[in-house]
């Protein structure tokens, strides 16, 4: 049975390596490292958003939704077990859950100035008289 690597053909892989390198240098390059930090910060953050919106909307639409079936059963049967004190509180908590993504969206824009700016070259306009 013969083995495939063989240390003479490892040698031969290496050397080949080597003398092939300069030819790669023009077309491979690294990334730098900001750069790729820069990109793996910006996919967290929209995870984390897209993970935070995803709890709010579900959590509000349920609470909403828990709230229109308790409003029903209670109508339906007042001895059910269900204040309105209840029913009212899942009303409020399930629309300020909604409306929080927007209320944080709303804060950045405004607050911290991370609305989007302007890029490229600026002109200025003439006019003619």
């Amino acid at each position: 049975m013969t083995r495939i690597l063989t240390k003479r053909r490892v040698g031969i892989v290496l050397i080949a390596a080597v003398l092939l390198t300069p030819l790669l240098i023009g077309h491979a390059h690294a990334q730098a490292v900001d750069e790729i930090t820069e990109g793996a910060t910006n996919h967290l953050n929209r995870a984390v958003a897209y993970i935070f919106n995803a709890i709010c909307f579900s959590g509000g639409g349920f609470l909403l939704l828990s709230g229109i079936t308790s409003l029903y059963q209670k109508h339906k049967n007042n001895n059910a077990g269900t204040t309105m004190a209840k029913i009212g509180f899942a009303f409020l908590c399930g629309t300020m859950l909604i409306g929080f993504p927007f209320l944080v969206r709303t804060a950045s824009l405004s607050f911290w100035s991370e609305g989007p700016t302007v890029t490229g070259e600026q002109r200025m306009m003439m006019f003619d008289r």
